[in-house]
């Protein structure tokens, strides 16, 4: 307990925010996944089998690099943190510049679906493959690039 009181500040991000960190981003994104293909499924059926199917694509292809091409994670971990951290931010604010610009598309084609997906699939890599503090530079990286965005941007929905 005393170490606990010593420190608090450590206690609270190690114990607490990161935590929470590493929960709420992913269930949030995922939730925004639900909330796009909930809406195109009100449309129409094919538009929601569409919206659905674009959300499954990014999943899957993250998941067959998981298993099948660790030789690219192991690479990921040669970056430096620091570099890690501004390539994912950079991205992070790419993906969400590109859903303001493209997301409610006339052409039907579910490019919130996708992004969101394909981010909430990375942020689950990273988290997975955390073996050192490198590949979790990524995670919070891209959850700072959407961050900033959001904040200078607004939300591009």
């Amino acid at each position: 307990m005393r170490q606990i009181l010593g420190n608090w500040g450590e206690y609270l991000i190690n114990k607490v925010l990161h935590p929470f960190t590493i929960f709420a981003t992913p269930l949030f994104i995922l939730l925004l996944i639900i909330y796009f293909v909930a809406g195109a499924f009100k449309e129409s059926v094919s538009y929601g089998v569409r919206s659905f199917a674009g959300a499954l694509f990014p999943l899957i292809i993250v998941t067959y690099i998981f298993l099948f091409q660790k030789e690219l994670i192991a690479s990921l971990g040669k970056i430096k943190i620091f570099v890690s951290f501004l390539i994912s931010f950079c991205w992070g604010i790419i993906l969400m510049l590109l859903i303001s610009i493209f997301g409610n598309n006339k052409a039907g084609i579910p490019v919130n679906e996708i992004i969101l997906s394909g981010s909430f699939s990375i942020l689950v890599f990273s988290y997975v493959s955390i073996r050192e503090n490198k590949i979790l530079s990524f995670y919070y990286g891209m959850i700072s690039g959407f961050l900033f965005f959001i904040i200078f941007f607004s939300f591009p929905i």
